[in-house]
């Protein structure tokens, strides 16, 4: 007979093999791998958390003095630091996810070696993190939409809309990143160099009307354009081309779905290969 204590673990079925209910029976590792990267993040840091508030500060007055002083790009009549740190916040909050999730299973190879849990816990457990210092750096926003005596109107109820917009599509990216990054340990180091070509071809520092008709559609094959542009339209009011937002949505989804379809299938080979 089979003692009532034995654990039997065998290959998931069902949805891309996903055991949800697998992932909720070790929530508690999730918010400890969480909260354990946030103290690692501020550990010994003289200013500690106030660095999400300084890092997008700083991005926004570079980018602000040289698209809009410089530059003297257009705004819509909106004060370019608001349209450059509305953009800073969501592309920091993104990139922060895809390079963390990118080396997470690099970084934990020691609990991927030694113990059974869901992997997927790992990749997962950095948006915590991010959306902690996007929460810090985003009153920050608030304040200074005070300071320029610009109004939110009621967009902004639509705004948790776009920031798991782009959650989706970090995660999807992360997702994808950490399982190649298990075979090929250099993707996660030239990873934030893709980050940062992928910031210019994105309007973080600048809005979409500057770039000409007949290339739209290539930056729309971006889907951290839709983000940052309804992030835009529901805190300043600046327009969103629906139809191409509504394309970027399913773009999303593909991803991430694809992300963990990719992460699961190659799960059980991390162990051995990592």
């Amino acid at each position: 007979m089979l003692k009532t204590d034995e654990l039997f673990i065998r290959p998931q079925k069902g949805w891309l093999g996903i055991n949800f209910a697998d992932l909720w029976r070790y929530r508690e590792l999730f918010y400890f791998l969480a909260w354990r990267d946030i103290l690692v993040r501020y550990k010994q840091t003289f200013l500690g958390v106030a660095w999400a508030i300084i890092n997008p500060i700083i991005q926004m007055l570079v980018w602000t003095f040289i698209f809009g002083k410089v530059a003297k790009l257009p705004s819509q009549g909106i004060p370019y630091a608001l349209v450059t740190l509305s953009g800073t916040l969501v592309w920091t909050y993104f990139s922060e996810i895809v390079n963390s999730a990118g080396g997470s299973l690099l970084n934990n190879t020691n609990l991927i070696t030694k113990i059974y849990f869901p992997r997927l816990i790992i990749p997962l457990s950095v948006v915590l993190r991010a959306l902690l210092d996007f929460a810090v750096a985003f009153g920050v926003f608030m304040i200074m939409m005070l300071f320029y005596r610009v109004k939110p109107t009621l967009l902004l109820l639509t705004l948790p809309f776009f920031i798991v917009l782009a959650t989706i599509i970090a995660v999807g990216i992360g997702l994808w990143a950490a399982t190649i990054s298990v075979k090929y340990r250099d993707v996660a180091k030239i990873l934030p160099y893709f980050i940062q070509v992928g910031f210019f071809l994105t309007p973080v520092a600048y809005l979409m009307e500057i770039i000409p008709q007949k290339y739209l559609w290539i930056y729309y094959l971006n889907p951290m354009v839709g983000a940052i542009e309804g992030f835009r339209w529901a805190l300043l009011g600046t327009p969103v081309l629906w139809a191409k937002l509504i394309i970027q949505i399913f773009i999303s989804f593909a991803v991430l779905i694809s992300g963990l379809f990719y992460f699961r299938r190659f799960e059980r080979k991390f162990a051995d290969v990592i």
